[in-house]
């Protein structure tokens, strides 16, 4: 391969690598500009690449990543007061469920007492409970027969399969009275005056059951409250995130946004410190400084540098179309050579097959002589 072509090449990756030196010279000189320039506006027209145009750009994407940061923050103080909901409904509804346990206990209690007091014939609680309470009695007393009972092993399995429906029903029951007890309990903090309850019913005791359970009741409204509070706020926020998503992914997608508007930053940079360059600096003289010179003279250096290897890769590409131009040339006459060899040959055959005709033609003179003189 001619070694000029990779002397071009090696000026080309030279030139360029020079450019991208000169560019970022730029690029710091115009981020050093607008750093100077801060909140003020020191020039007049604000479109176009002008000063005051480009001054316009970078500010309009600084809004744009400031607009995308506050929603980010806003966005993250969401996430922290979702979290901080989920906590306290998890928590109130643990301290609720525990609350409804213990009073449910205490209305229990509260029955059981209302209605160990109570003497009226008439109680509903009292009659369910007298009814219960025997249904109780007899189960037990069927299973202590039923346990205290021998056999071979066929009434063994009898017995046994006797015994599991005797426990049965009988936890049923149990379990029936327990609600009776409760329903009473409820029923009495309700209406004290309903189902055959009377002040005399109560007594000392039952009194402080009753306050208990009143406690209780407006700790679990107090809760419940705070709980419809704490659903509606975090139902708000799930209605501001709408379709858009979650919080999280929201902000994955501004970050991007922000990541991509930053990466426009140093185009701008470029474009404003080449308002610098030359004749036109004087757009920026209000906020160029002599310590500016500094990059500006290395910008120049390699300007010139720069043109000096264009003009080298130039010579070359000259000196390479001339030697061109010289093969071509050397080319063309071979050609030339050829034809003429070709014509000459041609001419040749011409006058070779010219004397065939003219002898052929005297032949013919001949031939025609004899036949005049036979005749």
């Amino acid at each position: 391969m001619d070694e000029r072509i990779k002397t071009i090449r090696d000026l080309e990756d030279k030139k360029t690598a020079d450019i991208e030196a000169r560019n970022r010279l730029f690029e710091e000189l115009g981020e050093i500009l607008f750093s100077r320039i801060g909140d003020e506006t020191p020039f007049q027209e604000q479109s176009g690449n002008t000063p005051g145009g480009i001054l316009a750009d970078y500010r309009t994407l600084q809004k744009e990543i400031a607009e995308s940061e506050g929603i980010i923050k806003g966005l993250e103080a969401d996430i922290v007061r979702l979290k901080e909901l989920e906590e306290s409904i998890f928590t109130k509804e643990k301290e609720q469920s525990l609350l409804e346990k213990e009073l449910d206990e205490i209305h229990t209690q509260l029955g059981k007492a209302l209605l160990s007091n109570s003497d009226d014939p008439n109680d509903t609680f009292k009659l369910q409970e007298g009814s219960l309470l025997i249904k109780i009695e007899e189960q037990e007393s069927k299973l202590e027969e039923l346990e205290g009972r021998e056999g071979g092993i066929l009434s063994w399995l009898g017995k046994s399969a006797q015994i599991a429906v005797s426990r049965t029903l009988l936890l049923k029951n149990r379990s029936a009275l327990q609600k009776i007890y409760r329903s009473a309990g409820k029923t009495f903090l309700t209406d004290p005056s309903s189902d055959g309850f009377s002040q005399r019913a109560v007594d000392g005791e039952t009194a402080g059951i009753a306050e208990n359970a009143q406690v209780l009741g407006k700790q679990l409204s107090s809760l419940a409250v705070d709980l419809a509070m704490l659903k509606g706020e975090r139902r708000n926020m799930g209605d501001i995130f709408g379709p858009e998503g979650s919080p999280a992914r929201r902000i994955m997608g501004l970050q991007k946004h922000i990541s991509h508007v930053k990466g426009e930053f140093p185009a701008v940079y470029l474009r404003f410190g080449l308002l610098a360059e030359g004749e036109s600096g004087e757009a920026l003289s209000p906020i160029l400084k002599a310590e500016d010179d500094v990059i500006l003279e290395k910008a120049e250096s390699f300007k010139a540098i720069i043109a000096k290897d264009e003009l080298e890769v130039e010579k070359i590409k000259a000196a390479i179309s001339i030697d061109n131009e010289y093969a071509e040339i050397e080319k063309t006459k071979k050609n030339i050579q050829i034809q003429k060899q070709k014509i000459t040959a041609a001419e040749e055959m011409i006058a070779g097959f010219e004397k065939l005709i003219t002898q052929a033609e005297e032949h013919i003179e001949i031939l025609k002589k004899f036949i005049r003189e036979n005749e």
